[in-house]
């Protein structure tokens, strides 16, 4: 998985208003541009999975957007990749494959070392040890 280069704070950035439109409230995107222009001033994580940029608008506005908010310019200036795709390592084809892994089991399966009472105790103890 390849991570995006943050872009620098101090940074002059552009971006699409129509892209932020469904996360502002109507009354703040009035106010604002097609293209937003403004400055990074700080970083922000959500939940780990993305790092977002705070900007401070021309018109001295604080607004909190993602990579994927971004000009197409601004994309290729800083080297940002879409990245539409999601970042959760257990997906479809991963699930489907887990009934096809072969498990080699270690240790003897008889019926005799499994019914025998001592080993029956043995084990008793050693998974109840971290509960009492």
């Amino acid at each position: 998985m390849k991570i995006n280069p943050l872009i620098p704070v101090g940074s002059r950035i552009i971006v699409e208003k129509s892209k932020i439109a469904n996360v502002l409230p109507s009354k703040i995107l009035d106010d604002l541009p097609q293209l937003i222009n403004g400055e990074v001033i700080d970083y922000k994580m959500t939940d780990g999975m993305d790092i977002g940029y705070v900007l401070i608008t021309d018109s001295n506005l604080k607004i909190w957007i993602f990579n994927n908010e971004l000009n197409e310019q601004t994309k290729k200036e800083y080297e940002i990749e879409d990245t539409n795709k999601s970042t959760n390592l257990i997906t479809k084809q991963l699930l489907s494959q887990i009934d096809k892994v072969e498990y080699e089991l270690n240790g003897n399966r008889g019926i005799k070392k499994v019914a025998n009472p001592f080993n029956l105790i043995s084990w008793l103890i050693y998974t109840l040890k971290d509960i009492f």
